[in-house]
C-alpha cells in the first residue's frame, strides 16, 4: 500500500470516528411530556416537559392551544424545585373534548432558541 493511500485511509478513518463520536452535551430539546405526544387522555390538570438541560433562567414558554383555535391557555411556566429540567403549566378548569398543540420555546445554556409543538386529545367522557 502506498504511503498516499494509507495517510488517506487513515485520515476517513478519523472522520468516521470523530462524526460517531457522542458530544459531550446533548442537545437541548424536549425528553418527553405529560401528557405524552399524540396521546389520549382525560382533562389534564398539568402540562409537564421534561428537558434534556436545565435552559437559561427565564426563557421557557408553554402554550396550550385548542387545535380549532377556539381558546388558547398561556400560563406562567413553573420550574421544579427539584430538578431544573422540568417545567409545568397548570390548566385552569377542564378542557373539553379536542385536539390540543402545546407550544413550547427555550434557550440552552450556549444560546440557541429551540421552539417545538406536540399534539394531544382530550377524550370525551
Amino acid at each position: 500500500m502506498t504511503k498516499v493511500r494509507l495517510t488517506v485511509l487513515s485520515a476517513a478513518l478519523i472522520l468516521t470516528l470523530a462524526a460517531a463520536a457522542p458530544s459531550a452535551a446533548p442537545h437541548f430539546g424536549l425528553s418527553k411530556s405529560m401528557p405524552e405526544a399524540g396521546s389520549t387522555v382525560s382533562s389534564p390538570e398539568e402540562v409537564r416537559l421534561w428537558f434534556t438541560q436545565v435552559p437559561q433562567e427565564g426563557t421557557v414558554q408553554i402554550r396550550v392551544v385548542e387545535a380549532a383555535d377556539a381558546g388558547v391557555h398561556v400560563m406562567d411556566a413553573v420550574q421544579d424545585e427539584e430538578d431544573g429540567r422540568v417545567f409545568s403549566v397548570v390548566l385552569h378548569g377542564t378542557l373539553p373534548p379536542a385536539t390540543y398543540t402545546v407550544s413550547w420555546r427555550g434557550m440552552s445554556e450556549d444560546g440557541h432558541v429551540v421552539r417545538e409543538t406536540f399534539d394531544f386529545t382530550v377524550a370525551a367522557r
